[in-house]
């Protein structure tokens, strides 16, 4: 007994190692889940703040392409399409045994476009999904080129032939063309306006930055990097340029009834086009009235695509890498006295002493602007 009562005090030098290991490994876990809640929540900010801002281009490229498309498409069919030219030769026509609707005539001199044959050739890689088939019709058809082909900035509403063809009063003519450019000048300040709202949203990327701000409680201006990789940014890897593009004068052409009784109408012009007013900023080729909205496919492409320095690091995921860096203030000390910020290099953003980031591709896809404008832009987010 006396024996086992003179060994019980040989656990305490054992045990002087032991404890403070298990206190070592305790820390070890502290600081190690502090560094991974840190990781998670700015992994979140940043997947949330990229897809806040990429639904910017989104929602402008889909309002965009209802102002191209549908909405003129839709005014003139409700406008016009019950519309009877009556012929001058009483021939068949589609409206009626001896007319011919306005909706089809004006369509047919290029005045606005409407859903037509679909074009068998059209191979664009990222037409998976269906697609309004909306285009320019007839004396029109070069406006349908991405980008359009304003050709001499004119515009025949009425022709000279359609005059020849159909009882089309000058008064008529004169009533058509100044309701079509009343519909053309509402879609184009329509236009104007989404365009200034989105160039107020996006300038500076503050929807990245504030929602970052947000969930991160880090300053505004540390989302800094983040904004950098959307276009316009110091690191963008894809531009977004869209352009109006507008006409500048207009001819139409009428009858007006004369004294002649061998010769009561005559075929009347103005002597020179009307000039057109302007109805929206920076229009191309020239201000003027505008036609549709437009922007390089190889743009909107670049949104969709696999781009470096995400590609340098096994990222080939489709859309814009977007990196972040994240630490500062947070986690250079600890514990063990390890810098964290200058162990940790982020491969795929840049500057020497960028630290830990977390990282985000961001795609834009599924629509069409121009040509066949498809109001079906989505973002999609690869965290």
């Amino acid at each position: 007994m006396r024996r086992l009562l003179g060994r019980r005090g040989q656990i305490a030098i054992p045990a002087l190692f032991v404890i403070p290991s298990l206190f070592l490994f305790v820390y070890l876990i502290f600081e190690t889940a502090k560094l991974s809640r840190e990781k998670i929540r700015h992994q979140f900010a940043l997947d949330s703040a990229a897809f806040i801002e990429m639904t910017n281009y989104s929602d402008f490229l889909n309002r965009s392409a209802y102002v191209n498309g549908a909405f003129p498409q839709r005014i003139f069919h409700e406008g016009f399409y019950n519309t009877c030219i009556e012929k001058k030769n009483n021939t068949q026509g589609d409206c009626g045994t001896q007319g011919d609707r306005l909706y089809n005539i004006l369509f047919k001199n290029g005045a606005f476009p409407r859903a037509d044959a679909p074009d068998p050739n059209d191979d664009l890689a990222w037409n998976s999904t269906p697609i309004w088939l909306i285009q320019f019709g007839g004396m029109g058809g070069a406006k349908n080129n991405n980008p359009p082909d304003m050709g001499s900035g004119r515009l025949d509403l009425i022709t000279m032939q359609d005059a020849l063809d159909y009882w089309l009063s000058w008064d008529d003519a004169q009533d058509i063309y100044k309701l079509y450019v009343q519909i053309y000048q509402l879609l184009g300040s329509v236009e104007d306006a989404q365009t200034s709202v989105f160039k107020r949203l996006t300038s500076d990327h503050n929807f990245f930055r504030k929602s970052y701000w947000l969930n991160t409680n880090d300053s505004v201006s540390a989302a800094e990097m983040g904004a950098s990789y959307f276009p316009g940014g110091g690191m963008a890897v894809s531009s977004f340029e869209p352009k109006p593009y507008c006409i500048q004068e207009i001819m139409i052409v009428g009858n007006k009834p004369t004294n002649n009784p061998f010769q009561p109408y005559v075929q009347f012009a103005p002597a020179t086009p009307v000039q057109m007013p302007s109805t929206i900023v920076g229009c191309q080729p020239t201000s003027g009235l505008f036609q549709a909205e437009a922007i390089p496919q190889s743009h909107l492409t670049d949104l969709a695509s696999p781009h470096s320095p995400g590609s340098q690091y096994g990222l080939m995921l489709p859309g814009l890498p977007i990196f972040q860096n994240w630490g500062a203030g947070l986690v250079e000390k600890n514990f063990f006295n390890v810098n964290f910020m200058g162990v940790s290099k982020c491969q795929g953003a840049t500057g020497a002493n960028s630290g830990p980031c977390v990282h985000a591709t961001i795609s834009l896809s599924g629509g069409r602007l121009w040509p066949n404008p498809t109001p079906k832009f989505q973002t999609r987010l690869f965290p």
